[in-house]
């Protein structure tokens, strides 16, 4: 959605899995996720301001942005939370990665997954302490509200938008809201 409201800006989708990235790239045309009118908008900004990759270095490297959406499952072991807690597995090694390539500069990071509360301090946590030398991060919390089926509908016309971080908090209504 981004690129598609923000055709002046380029967006870099990166993932991990090669067979992903090549669904995305519509190399066996189809995606690999269904969501209702994604594939029109994936269609639309593809190659024009819209790329994906697995090549994590390359794209933190050029970001200004960068938004952790990686899934949050429920823990399957540990003695807390077994079965009823999230698994930020896959947030704090995207964390890792991100510090991993930073090699100077302000990164803004935008934790843009179901999570619990203060997952944005553990982020911060963890890139403050792999980090390099230049390197600098605000992290930021942008909680997720959509739902399955209705997400293009959720993200063109949010009924909330919530932003929060240490420097900024922000609570964004529509005007539709009462």
């Amino acid at each position: 959605m981004i690129a598609q409201k923000c055709p002046n800006i380029k967006v870099t989708v990166v993932d991990t899995i090669e067979e992903k990235i090549k669904l995305w790239n519509g190399e066996f045309d189809k995606l690999p996720v269904y969501e209702p009118q994604l594939d029109q908008v994936v269609e639309e900004c593809r190659d024009r301001n819209l790329f994906f990759s697995t090549n994590i270095k390359d794209a933190v490297t050029k970001a200004q942005l960068i938004f952790i959406c990686v899934g949050t499952p429920t823990k399957k072991s540990g003695f807390e939370g077994r079965g009823r807690a999230p698994d930020l597995k896959w947030i704090e090694h995207a964390a890792r990665d991100i510090a991993k390539y930073v090699e100077n500069g302000n990164k803004i990071i935008i934790e843009k997954s179901t999570v619990p509360l203060k997952t944005a301090e553990k982020i911060a946590e963890i890139l403050n302490a792999t980090k390099k030398q230049n390197a600098t991060f605000q992290v930021l919390s942008n909680p997720e509200f959509l739902a399955e089926g209705t997400a293009i509908r959720d993200l063109t016309n949010p009924d909330r938008v919530l932003i929060g971080g240490e420097q900024v908090i922000a609570a964004i209504n529509s005007i539709d809201s009462p």
